[in-house]
């Protein structure tokens, strides 16, 4: 009888048909695109075998390994699938990264849309299932966005415990352990930092083979939660060891981290440890046919040009891979909030050269195939309207890269510094910000196919290519008209 049950809401619980960046689509709600294309495209089922899947979230499987190890039986499943376990489970673990929806990129495009983000509504599904097993079943949350429960009574009083931070430091065990006992359980626990070597190797395959090197930043960014953290870096026998477990499942591993090219970093000015990072690379790609990255800082790319070079050698870039898509933070064009939000963020650089660091960056990473994902902050405290116009100015200036430029809502998240600042809500919109969208949105259309092109090259499922590219004409043609009606949307918000 297996009594403890791990499991995500749907959204987190697909492999995006193996395209990791497909994954921000499940933040779109169901209005303008239908909830029928979101699932389909966005984020599929993940295969079973024997009731299990065969791959889940990277956080999800960390804590599977804990529990393994302390002498529990477990088994991790489909959340579509939950309801054949719970008549034996006496407590369900749910991993979570968006699950009331607070999330900054699905606040931004339920902004913009209107509607819930699908994975707030997946969440809701979820704990639709588990509903009437909750006399005996306990109900544990954690993972990274476990910190929106402490913002709504409703669903914080639906759950038994709560998770915030990392939770190897013998938080999981003892609170699964006095759960199975039926004790009392605390509401809230908060997770201490993990040393490198509590920290459990996964025991089978994440989603698309993501791995961590490095856990934590230091850069200090006020709005984020991870750069808060201390970093600390893997050793490169244990990544090896898990892009094991994951190539049996996976086509690829996906190196993580806040920054990929700060791996083994010990300078206090951010400047990359080249051969460090060439050595992880070298050796994670001896167990992997395809290795990628999932972050990496535009201060860090412009410090090193040639640790890009380097690995791009190493991964084969430009005949095994085509491109790599890189999450990276632009945040802003104006100096001032640089200096007061995110000064680290800049290091080894100052930041009244970002600007100039950021398109260094760009074009850098365009020479080299690498197309960043970069998103940027709306709303930041005391942001005026001379901070909007110098980021709308910089993102003119990075016309000519290969890339796309997110804009995001400031979320004061529960674990930043900034957590007591003031919400930035559709009430706070302004001719600038809707200019400043505007003008990420045509950068994007710019670039769309020649990104749809790159990052589909060699799949081999024709339907959903062809669906996706479908999508990408859809875009295109109604962009113009949407434009205007955005423009219309957000005057009326403020009343214009």
């Amino acid at each position: 009888m297996v009594e403890i049950v791990l499991t995500a809401p749907a959204t987190e619980m697909s492999n995006h048909h193996g395209k990791e960046f497909l994954g921000f689509g499940t933040c779109s709600p169901p209005t303008v695109i239908p909830s029928w294309f979101i699932k389909t495209f966005f984020y599929p089922k993940v295969k079973c075998k024997n009731g299990e899947v065969t791959q889940a979230p990277y956080g999800l499987r960390k804590i599977e390994s804990l529990l393994i190890d302390a002498g529990f039986d477990v088994v991790t499943v489909h959340p579509y699938d939950i309801e054949k376990h719970l008549d034996e489970a006496k407590v369900v673990g749910i991993s979570v990264m968006d699950p009331l929806g607070f999330g900054p990129v699905s606040v931004t495009f339920s902004a913009i849309l209107g509607g819930d983000p699908s994975t707030h509504i997946e969440f809701i599904n979820l704990m639709k299932k588990i509903e009437p097993y909750r006399k005996r079943v306990k109900v544990i949350v954690g993972g990274a966005g476990a910190w929106q429960f402490e913002w709504n009574e409703y669903w914080k009083s639906k759950v038994d415990c709560i998770i915030i931070g990392e939770g190897e430091y013998v938080v999981v065990v003892d609170v699964f352990r006095k759960a199975l006992r039926g004790e009392e359980l605390p509401k809230v626990v908060k997770g201490k930092p993990a040393k490198v070597e509590d920290i459990p190797t996964i025991k089978k395959p994440s989603i698309n083979g993501l791995v961590e090197i490095s856990r934590g930043c230091g850069r200090g960014c006020r709005f984020c939660s991870e750069t808060l953290k201390m970093k600390r870096d893997i050793p490169i026998e244990k990544v090896v060891e898990e892009a094991k477990v994951c190539v049996r499942e996976t086509k690829g591993v996906i190196l993580h981290a806040e920054d990929v090219l700060l791996y083994g970093c010990k300078d206090p000015k951010f400047v990359p440890n080249e051969e460090e990072v060439l050595k992880l690379f070298r050796a994670v790609k001896s167990v992997s046919e395809y290795v990628s990255v999932s972050h990496c800082s535009l201060a860090a790319v412009v410090a090193k040009p040639s640790l890009v070079e380097g690995i791009n050698e190493i991964v084969g870039m430009g005949e095994r891979i085509s491109m790599f898509g890189v999450q990276t933070g632009l945040e802003t064009g104006s100096p001032r909030l640089m200096e007061k939000h995110m000064h680290g963020k800049c290091l080894p650089f100052h930041p009244n050269e970002w600007c100039d660091v950021v398109e260094s960056a760009f074009s850098i990473m365009h020479e080299n195939r690498w197309i960043p994902a970069a998103t940027l902050i709306i709303g930041l405290p005391d942001e005026r309207e001379d901070d909007v116009i110098k980021t709308i100015e910089l993102v003119e200036r990075l016309r000519e890269y290969c890339s796309l430029i997110v804009p995001l809502i400031f979320i004061p998240m529960e674990v930043c510094a900034l957590r007591r600042e003031r919400l930035f809500t559709r009430e706070n919109f302004r001719d600038y910000h809707y200019e400043l969208m505007a003008v990420c949105m045509d950068h994007n259309i710019y670039w769309i196919d020649r990104i749809f092109k790159e990052y589909f090259k060699g799949y081999k499922n024709f339907l959903i290519k062809l669906g996706y590219w479908a999508f990408s004409r859809w875009i295109k043609k109604n962009w113009e008209k949407r434009r205007k009606e955005l423009k219309i949307t957000i005057k009326n918000m403020i009343g214009g």
